[in-house]
């Protein structure tokens, strides 16, 4: 079925697979960034387009370590701390959002992996993981784990997590993958994380683990 605009208003980018009915995989971009951002992450890491990709925009709204200024963004931030406040309501709206979009691709891909970077790989995570939404992977790309001491436990449908990350991130800490790794596992999660020497960025090596990653799902 055919994308309508009134399922993402907000615009996004798509790049067909192969063969009709190609896995998907939803890239969510970073905060303040776009869906063009991502975009060529599909070329690099799936240049013979096995898998439907999808980049969708964030809304735009007033960001709280903005200053209020509006800028795209899944949900509000009220600081980049460990121990700050949460916007656990923007959090569960936009799964909801996300959820819809995750049912409209399942209709007619086998399966849907949902993954994103920073800002967007902690939405991703919140989407799979907290909501419930059905997801075959989770792919977060130096992210951070949102609501952690609401992880819920575990089930048997629950998406296998691959979590990349900067060992010189100077925005989200690898401290917060090995924070999220600990809860993930004791929780029951399947995760497998990846350090590499860079900051808050990608880095070629991290796209190779990744298509080697998404290659060997069912």
């Amino acid at each position: 079925m055919p994308l309508s605009p009134d399922i993402w208003p907000e615009g996004l980018l798509t790049r067909p697979g192969c063969q009709v009915g190609a896995p998907c995989i939803v890239l969510l971009h970073g905060l303040g960034a776009s869906m063009e951002d991502l975009a060529g992450v599909a070329d690099m890491v799936d240049p013979e387009s096995r898998f439907r990709w999808l980049f969708p925009n964030a809304p735009v709204r007033p960001v709280r370590v903005n200053g209020n200024r509006p800028m795209r963004a899944w949900y509000d931030v009220y600081g980049f701390g460990g121990q700050s406040a949460e916007d656990a309501e923007g959090l569960q709206d936009m799964a909801s959002r996300l959820g819809a979009l995750l049912d409209h691709e399942a209709g007619s891909a086998p399966s849907v992996i949902l993954g994103g970077f920073s800002q967007g790989g902690a939405m991703s995570l919140y989407t799979a993981l907290h909501a419930g939404h059905a997801a075959r992977a989770v792919l977060a790309l130096s992210a951070y784990l949102p609501l952690r001491a609401r992880l819920p436990a575990a089930t048997p449908e629950s998406p296998p997590v691959f979590w990349a990350h900067g060992q010189q991130d100077g925005v989200l800490p690898i401290s917060y993958m090995e924070i999220a790794r600990q809860l993930l596992t004791a929780s029951g999660y399947a995760v497998s994380t990846h350090r590499y020497p860079m900051g808050h960025t990608l880095c070629e090596d991290e796209l190779l683990d990744l298509r080697n990653f998404l290659y060997t799902l069912d």
